[in-house]
C-alpha cells in the first residue's frame, strides 16, 4: 500500500533529513529511521543543515551515522519534524527535486510531501513515527528506542508540558521495556551543563524582564556573551527553560543574536497559551508549547510585536 512508510524503502537512493539546526525530536526520529534501514540492509544517507556545532547534550544519539558526502539527487526523501520546505535549509532544493517525499511530523498543515504522516495533537514526531512503526510491524531495537524516547522527552519538556498525555507515558513505558535508557538520556540533556554555559546563565537571569500585565517574560543572549564566556551557541538551548521558570509568565521568550545581527527566538508557554501562533508572525514554527523563529527585526521590534499579539488575546 502506498500509505505506508514501508512502501518507499526500496526506492533508492534514499535521504533522511529534517529541519535546520535539528532538535532532539528531529534527530531522534531521523536516527531511529536510519538505524531501522541499516538493520534491513537498506542503504540511506542522513544529514541535516547544521549551522552550529552538534549539541553535546544530544551526543548520546548516534552522530557517527551522519553522512558527510550527500548525493546530488535522491529518488526518495524521508523528512522528519519539518512541515515547511523552507525550514530544510540548504537541503530544500534536493528534497523538493526528489520523486518521493515522505513527511512525518506533528505540526499543523504541512506544505509539501508525496505522503504525509501527520498528527498535530501528538507531542512529538517520534510519537508519530513510533505509531507507524508498530502499525507496520517493524521491530524496534534498543538503539531505536533511545532515539524515539529522546524526542518524547525533549518535546514534552521532560513530560511537563500540556502535550504530555497518557499515550505519551504508554509509549515511554514501551520504549523502556525495549531497553531505552531514560537515566542516560535525561542526564545528558538536562542533568549536565558545560561550566561556562552555566556561568552565562547568570547574565541571562540578570536580563530577564517581566511584563506583569501580559504575563510575558523575556531575556536575550548577545554575540559578545558567547565570546566572553567562550560558549558555543548550541550549548545555550537550555536557557529558554530558565526564562520559563518565571512563575508569573504564561509566555517566555529567549532571543539569541546571530553573527549577522539578526535574531533567533525560542518561545515556551504555560497554561495552554499557544506560542506557535506567536512564532508564525515571524514565519516560524513549532507547536503549542514550544516554538521558534528567526527575524531581521531589532530586539525592540520583536518584543513589541509579541507583546501586541499577546495583548489581543487577553
Amino acid at each position: 500500500m502506498t500509505d505506508s512508510i514501508k512502501f518507499y524503502i526500496d526506492k533508492k537512493p534514499i535521504l533522511i533529513t529534517g529541519h535546520i539546526n535539528p532538535d532532539g525530536d528531529a534527530l531522534g526520529a531521523g536516527f531511529c529511521f536510519k538505524i531501522l534501514l541499516d538493520n534491513l540492509n537498506i542503504e540511506a544517507d542522513i544529514t541535516f543543515d547544521f549551522q552550529n556545532k552538534l549539541p553535546t547534550n544530544l551526543n548520546h544519539l548516534p552522530y557517527h551515522l551522519i553522512t558527510n558526502e550527500i548525493k546530488d539527487k535522491y529518488e526518495t526523501v524521508y523528512v522528519f519534524d519539518c512541515g515547511d520546505p523552507s525550514r530544510l535549509g540548504k537541503y530544500e532544493s534536493i528534497v523538493k527535486d526528489s520523486k518521493n517525499i515522505i513527511v512525518v511530523d506533528h505540526h499543523i498543515d504541512p506544505k509539501f510531501g508525496t505522503l504525509q504522516f501527520i498528527d498535530s495533537e501528538a507531542a512529538s514526531t517520534t510519537q508519530v513515527l513510533y505509531r507507524e512503526l508498530i502499525k507496520e510491524g517493524f521491530d524496534i531495537t534498543t538503539d531505536m528506542a533511545n532515539c524515539l524516547l529522546t524526542g518524547l522527552i525533549t518535546d514534552t519538556g521532560r513530560f511537563q508540558y500540556s502535550n504530555t498525555t497518557s499515550e505519551v507515558f504508554n509509549i515511554a513505558s514501551a520504549l523502556l521495556d525495549l531497553g531505552a535508557d531514560i537515566s542516560l538520556i535525561s542526564e545528558n540533556i538536562y542533568g549536565s551543563i558545560e561550566f561556562n554555559a552555566l556561568r552565562l546563565q547568570s547574565e541571562i537571569l540578570n536580563r530577564i524582564s517581566l511584563n506583569q500585565k501580559l504575563n510575558f517574560a523575556f531575556s536575550i543572549i548577545y554575540q559578545n556573551d558567547y565570546k566572553k564566556y567562550n560558549v558555543d551557541p548550541e550549548e545555550t538551548d537550555f536557557l529558554i527553560d530558565t526564562v520559563r521558570l518565571v512563575k508569573e509568565a504564561n509566555v517566555a521568550l529567549l532571543l539569541k543574536e546571530q553573527q549577522d545581527g539578526t535574531f533567533k527566538g525560542s518561545l515556551r508557554s504555560r497554561n495552554d497559551f499557544n506560542v506557535q501562533e506567536l512564532a508564525s508572525i515571524f514565519n516560524g514554527g513549532g507547536h503549542k508549547a514550544a516554538s521558534g523563529f528567526s527575524s531581521n527585526l531589532s530586539q525592540t521590534e520583536i518584543i513589541s510585536t509579541i507583546e501586541n499579539e499577546i495583548r489581543t488575546k487577553l
